[in-house]
């Protein structure tokens, strides 16, 4: 079989570069950075991901790794990029409200680009849609707040190929679409590179690879030809054209976005066949690229890294939070714009209209009302607002985390508040991280959604389970029902996902226990490939850090990890709603773990 040639190459190879991972990083390296979006590190196994089990077991497995919340593709496409939390990335979900952000920077709103939808939450899994917010006239450059690490490497005159799917690709190289006599929209320089997602290509003599994909295929494991497809252009294409860069001395790196196994589990269920088949598929296109790096000859300089945007869990039940809040009377209907809701599966974010409540008070009592209505229900999860100023000084770990409104966190405490382009508030689902799916995935079981009339009942659109998966989540996202899979709240099942890492510049059969994320990914690749630190516009800078830990030549402890627990409390009627977050600190960086909300009757025994 591929992969049994693969481990044997692989294994050859580590011995012969023991010796040269000793030298130091800079000039001249390759970085590919493969993203399987949606991976869990629960399903890394023998059976399924042989080749990316082995290069773990060879390289460098991080086991405390932690996605971005809201645990959603282009928050953490964000997070990749650049280093940074969605604060300063300026992306905060995968679907956003920006038309109030667009209307207080004087934005066209009526360019035809822009009409019809800039008005509703945007959907941004799209590079057209991606295109026209970043374009001149909506966010000129700085759709995505600070450079990119793709950009810091084209400023170094280097090579970058992003290769993938369509919306977290633009993320890297988000000023692709207005190249002009190799400079972009903010006139630097946008020369070697290759960009290829479903839905755009660039630069002009590319065209070819964009009418050449495979049409997308829905049934079995979804987007898998278009998967396979972009990993050979990677592996056939941007490979040489990044030894060509190393050879003379530049930096490189290729993006590889795989579709799964995030589409597959998303419309089949965790553990069904087909999903297990995208896992296999997944780890096929690695030793696609593995057996390119090792034909090219350049294995002694280039690093590749494997990480997920974020974990998964199954859907026990679908909300639609819009419903409910009108069926509440909190929201005039479903379909009103004085509070709007953009619905991300595992979290939604909540819009006030200015309009609707035009003063502070007006605001915070709405926001008040629907805080105590979801934290009354079964399906709720941690809720974040936006601060105020403190007029008095913390007393505890929990007041330093709490939010304006009772019973929600601050934003800003999490690293979620970007003060143009956040919401009012932001709701996570709960998840249940130790009950599987027995009994939810398949299509003999029941499947149940609440609306503005409670409860009710419907077909399960979910394939039949295979191997039962922990983890259950409640989510808001339309024509998702019970059994199918959905991530973005803040569970441990969706917070902790996958990064592991092979090469000259990796320490070798090494495990990182230290507590590391998604945005310590770009600093890493930074480091490795000699590059200036990364700076936006106004002095924003990038959160993350560079995982040294587990690089060739550096120390291996960074600071002894310590764990807090800020908690809020929520009074109702006949109940107490005690809502936690688990949080790793390192120095002055915090890790979100896990959250958990525990629902107490008053009078109760303690």
């Amino acid at each position: 079989m591929r992969h049994r040639s693969f481990l044997a190459t692989l294994g050859l190879i580590v011995t012969l570069l023991v010796a040269s991972f000793a030298r130091g990083a800079g000039r001249g390296r390759i970085v590919i950075l493969m993203v399987w979006d949606g991976l869990r590190p629960d399903l890394v196994t023998a059976r399924y991901t042989p080749n990316l089990l082995v290069m773990a077991r060879q390289g460098v497995r991080f086991d405390h790794h932690h996605s971005i919340y809201p645990t959603l593709t282009m928050v953490n496409a964000g997070a990749l990029a650049t280093g940074a939390v969605p604060s300063r990335s300026g992306l905060v979900g995968n679907v956003m409200l920006f038309a109030p952000t667009l209307a207080r920077a004087g934005a066209s709103l009526e360019d035809p680009l822009l009409a019809g939808w800039i008005d509703k939450p945007v959907v941004l899994e799209n590079s057209q849609k991606l295109a026209a917010l970043n374009g001149p006239h909506a966010f000129a450059g700085h759709l995505v707040e600070l450079d990119t690490v793709a950009q810091e490497i084209e400023r170094e005159g280097g090579y970058i190929a992003i290769i993938g799917k369509q919306g977290p690709t633009f993320i890297f190289d988000n000023r692709v679409s207005g190249v002009i006599d190799g400079r972009d929209i903010t006139h630097e320089a946008h020369q070697e590179y290759l960009f290829l997602a479903d839905d755009m290509v660039a630069p002009p003599d590319a065209q070819d690879l964009l009418r050449a994909e495979p049409e997308i295929n829905k049934t079995g494991v979804v987007d898998s030809m278009r998967d396979t497809y972009f990993a050979r252009v990677a592996a056939e294409r941007a490979i040489a054209a990044a030894k060509r860069a190393a050879e003379a001395g530049r930096p490189a790196m290729i993006l590889l976005w795989q579709h799964n196994p995030d589409i597959t589990q998303h419309y089949a269920g965790l553990g069904t066949q087909p999903a297990l088949d995208a896992l296999a598929e997944s780890d096929r296109n690695l030793g696609r690229l593995r057996d390119a790096v090792i034909a090219a000859d350049i294995a002694d300089k280039t690093d590749i890294i494997v990480v997920s945007d974020h974990g998964f869990a199954t859907v026990r039940l679908s909300v639609n939070v819009s419903a409910a809040l009108a069926g509440a009377a909190i929201k005039k209907s479903p379909d009103s714009d004085d509070v709007v809701v953009a619905r991300n599966g595992g979290s939604d974010l909540i819009y006030l209209s200015p309009t609707a409540f035009p003063s502070t008070e007006s605001r915070r009592q709405e926001m008040q009302k629907i805080v105590e209505f979801a934290e009354a229900q079964e399906w709720c999860g941690p809720i974040f607002s936006r601060g105020v100023a403190r007029t008095k000084p913390a007393k505890s770990i929990s007041d330093v985390y709490a939010g304006a409104i009772d019973g929600t966190f601050d934003m800003a405490a999490v690293g979620m508040l970007n003060p143009e382009r956040s919401p009012d508030l932001v709701l996570s689902f709960r998840e249940i991280p130790d009950q599987d799916n027995r009994g939810v995935t398949g299509p003999e079981n029941p499947a149940f959604a609440i609306g503005a009339d409670g409860q009710v009942s419907g077909p399960n659109k979910s394939k039949p389970l295979v191997q039962p998966i922990p983890g259950l989540v409640y989510a808001d996202v339309d024509g998702f029902t019970t059994g199918m899979g959905m991530h973005g709240a803040a569970g441990v099942r969706e917070i902790h996902n996958f990064c592991a890492a092979f090469g000259p510049d990796f320490r070798h059969s090494w495990i990182d226990h230290n507590p590391t994320a998604n945005t310590d990914v770009a600093p890493t690749i930074t480091k490795i490939l000699g590059l200036l630190p990364n700076i936006g516009p106004g002095g924003v800078v990038p959160t993350g850090r560079a995982m040294t830990e587990a690089m060739v030549g550096e120390r291996t402890s960074v600071g002894q990890p310590r764990a807090i627990a800020p908690m809020v409390r929520l009074t109702l009627q006949g109940v107490e709603v005690d809502t936690t977050l688990k949080i790793t600190r390192l120095g002055d960086r915090d890790y979100l773990d896990d959250s958990f909300v525990e629902r107490i009757p008053l009078g109760s025994s303690p």
